[in-house]
């Protein structure tokens, strides 16, 4: 697979030896990179894509018009796309591949849906999000009404091992969720803890994605598992990489509301990692005036996080992250075989670009 555009990319060689392309820190590189990574499947995104649409209508008029508006939300459908190329890599893709792929979309759009009522977002890819839209009980309902057909759509096949997968990745969704809100303002939260809640909010559904695309090509349940693992940490270190563009990110190009971790008191791990870093007087100080709602207690923050260079902290535990993911799928590649499958090629530069992005 060609991916040598030195107007967008950094070639470089990970640890294991093998070059790869590091995408520049630009919106439009990162659609270009993720284009790239893709065409070996592209027919296969455009089956999801056609299927997508045509499973998320209804009888009802208006329930179609908000399935439809929330079909435009989803992004650049990662999640499928490490269904596929998973494949692609084990196997080949088969229709079934491309109901699974579509099975993590609706789950993930299920979960975009909910998020923006709970992070009170007004944007998502540029547009108002649905709660914004229509009301909050209508969104909640629609996202209901995605997370259960895409429960019907998993168990459509012959096993039922899909659907069972499915849900266990749900419930860890919900599961980390939950505790991100009942960690709101708990300044004493670990970082070890942190990441098990980005590795179940976001990883678990990243990890099923790249799972489900292994069983569908017929891989060994423990080759499945393993490839899970590589997804939740691919995931984790996504979600990393969105508490840097929290704060540091750009509004414009990302397309979403940004800045709503640090003015809902959500304890990312930029904050953490400056509350470590702070003597016990000042964060005492900070910690008093973010209970006393002090207005000026989100500006202080931001001071902080400059001063202590929670920037590039963040950054490279997001690339920590990735090069672990990576690490690991490496080695199973040394043991199955296929470093020149363009499947295999486009995972390690999508891992690569999901901590490149500016959106």
């Amino acid at each position: 697979m060609e991916t040598t555009d030195i107007s967008t990319h950094r070639m470089f060689a990970d640890s294991s030896g093998t070059t790869v392309t590091e995408p520049l820190r630009d919106a439009d590189a990162y659609r270009h990179a993720f284009h790239l990574a893709t065409e070996c499947i592209a027919s296969g995104m455009q089956s999801v894509e056609d299927r997508i649409r045509t499973e998320l209508d209804s009888h009802d008029p208006l329930v179609s018009e908000m399935l439809q508006y929330v079909a435009g939300l989803g992004g650049k459908r990662l999640r499928p796309a490490l269904t596929l190329l998973t494949a692609r890599w084990l196997g080949k893709i088969t229709d079934e591949t491309v109901r699974l792929a579509t099975v993590v979309e609706l789950v993930h759009t299920a979960t975009l849906v909910h998020d923006d009522i709970l992070d009170h977002a007004t944007i998502r890819r540029h547009k108002p999000t649905v709660h914004v839209r229509w009301n909050v009980p209508a969104s909640v309902l629609i996202g209901d009404w995605l997370f259960t057909h895409a429960y019907r759509l998993a168990n459509e096949g012959d096993s039922t091992l899909p659907g069972r997968w499915v849900a266990i990745a749900a419930e860890r969704v919900c599961e980390g969720e939950i505790r991100q809100g009942q960690s709101i303002a708990d300044w004493g939260i670990s970082e070890s803890d942190y990441r098990q809640m980005l590795a179940d909010k976001t990883g678990a559904l990243c990890g099923v994605s790249t799972a489900l695309g292994a069983w569908s090509a017929g891989a060994p349940l423990e080759v499945c598992r393993e490839l899970e693992l590589f997804g939740i940490e691919l995931g984790t270190a996504f979600q990393i990489y969105d508490d840097w563009l929290d704060v540091w990110g750009n509004s414009l190009k990302s397309g979403k509301t940004l800045g709503m971790d640090l003015s809902q008191l959500k304890p990312t791990l930029p904050i953490l990692r400056t509350l470590q870093q702070m003597d016990c007087d000042s964060r005492e100080a900070w910690v008093a005036s973010v209970e006393s709602q002090s207005p000026k207690a989100i500006e202080q923050m931001r001071a902080y996080l400059d001063q202590y260079d929670a920037s590039q902290y963040t950054l490279d535990a997001a690339r920590d992250q990735i090069r672990t993911a990576i690490g690991r799928l490496v080695a199973i590649a040394d043991r199955l075989g296929g470093r020149e499958n363009p499947g295999f090629q486009a995972l390690m530069a999508l891992a690569h670009a999901s901590v490149q992005r500016a959106g």
